[in-house]
């Protein structure tokens, strides 16, 4: 099953921050992994976030939730790693 990969409104600013070698690395680690299965690869966060998961991809982080019912993965949030910030971004998006 193919999953549709859906981006908040957002996401297009935290990529352009990162520079576009690394969007593009984390673009393609989306589909690669997000879009087949989304649930296998990223980790659930916890607490206020517990209903998202986290995917590593180099030194950066991509917040996600997934959507069972409409088969849609839901981009929330890219940020850096050593950055917690991704996380309170998490939490004004949702």
């Amino acid at each position: 099953m193919k999953w549709e990969i859906v981006y908040h409104k957002e996401v297009e600013n935290d990529l352009k921050s990162v520079g576009p070698s690394s969007a593009r690395r984390i673009i393609n680690t989306i589909n690669k992994k997000l879009t087949c299965e989304p649930e296998k690869f990223g980790y659930p966060l916890s607490h206020q976030l517990k209903d998202f998961r986290k995917l590593r991809t180099g030194d950066f982080r991509v917040v996600y939730q997934v959507l069972q019912k409409r088969v849609i993965v839901f981009v929330l949030a890219v940020g850096p790693r050593r950055d917690k910030e991704i996380y309170r971004s998490t939490s004004d998006r949702s």
